[in-house]
């Protein structure tokens, strides 16, 4: 069905029919009415799919809503399960690879201050 009216409602306001010396001419008359009637449908068939949209909306919003607060409590648990391994837990995440590498380079300070050579040593 086209969404789109067939009047206004400046145009509806506006409108003249004919004059006949009776009145109005009825079938002019009429044909307008069969148009009005027919924006009323169109009317009434987008509000009523509004209506259930909206319900729609409102359910998968509060379900969102409900989903976004037992994340935060997630995130609060795990925030609060890192507290007490560091003050500073930014810090915390150093991988294995940062390890070897400083891991050696004490090494080589330690045989550079010893005057040693690592592959002498038996």
């Amino acid at each position: 069905m086209d969404k789109k009216t067939n009047f206004t409602s400046a145009e509806l306001l506006e409108k003249r029919f004919s004059r006949l010396k009776n009145g109005y001419d009825p079938l002019e008359v009429d044909s307008v009415l069969d148009q009005i009637i027919d924006d009323y449908e169109k009317f009434e068939s987008t509000s009523s799919t509004v209506g259930v949209d909206a319900s729609k909306l409102a359910a998968e919003n509060e379900k969102l809503k409900k989903e976004i607060e037992s994340l935060k409590q997630q995130l609060d648990d795990e925030k609060n399960k890192w507290k007490f391994v560091s003050k500073d837990h930014k810090n915390i995440h150093i991988d294995n690879y940062e390890l070897l590498i400083r891991i050696g380079k004490l090494e080589a300070v330690i045989y550079e201050k010893l005057h040693m050579n690592p592959d002498e040593i038996k």
